[in-house]
């Protein structure tokens, strides 16, 4: 596959990208990638780059790919009227690089340690970079629909209650969070991942000891 760097896997998106729209210009996809390695890379005014073991940067690659591919999918096999146009394809690629921004930690929070003690609300911190994000791509009138669909993703916002009116968000929707779980267990190393990394996330953010005294 195409997975690894970011130069390869946004070659890879911004091809199935035009091949979705041919005609269309893609062109924002190369600053939204740009932002996204400062982000991962500490380099993003603000921010001071990801430390999770688990969600991290390849994580957010790998499920981007995987994004692009259900988009080209379901643009191949649905009717006309169905499809989504260039701004919707690259508001849902968007998303889903910045999808787990939110275990990023902003240089104004020195109390948490890592980022992996945001677990239980990072969906809602994604959003909240969403924010910044989509108007320096020029998409800002998207920025009320990707901070919703965002939450397909996670367990923040029980899916029936994300508040969508456009059926093609909710379809957007549903295949980002459909990706993102396709990226974690296409992986053939996915079983020994949870164990000795995402496991780990799940220490930090109290989660193990939460269940057990809960039980």
């Amino acid at each position: 596959g195409q997975g690894g760097s970011t130069a390869a896997v946004g070659g890879a998106v911004r091809r199935r990208s035009a091949e979705m729209r041919p005609g269309a210009s893609f062109d924002g996809l190369w600053l939204a990638l740009h932002d996204f390695d400062r982000l991962f890379e500490g380099q993003f005014p603000g921010y001071r780059g990801g430390d999770t073991v688990y969600h991290d940067k390849q994580h957010s690659l790998d499920m981007t790919l995987a994004l692009a591919r259900l988009l080209a999918g379901h643009q191949q096999s649905c009717p006309e009227a169905d499809r989504f146009d260039a701004e919707r394809v690259m508001a849902g690629i968007v998303t889903a690089l910045f999808h787990d921004a939110g275990y990023i930690r902003r240089d104004d929070e020195p109390r948490w340690k890592n980022g992996a003690q945001f677990t239980a609300w990072h969906v809602s911190r994604s959003a909240d970079l969403l924010r910044i994000i989509m108007p320096r791509l020029g998409l800002d009138h998207w920025t009320g629909v990707v901070t919703r669909i965002v939450h397909f993703t996670g367990y923040e916002i029980n899916i029936d209650d994300i508040e969508l009116d456009d059926s093609k968000d909710i379809m957007l929707g549903h295949l980002l969070g459909t990706a993102d779980l396709m990226a974690q267990m296409a992986d053939r190393c996915y079983l020994e991942n949870c164990r000795d990394r995402m496991y780990s996330e799940f220490v930090l953010a109290g989660i193990p000891v939460t269940t057990v005294g809960g039980a």
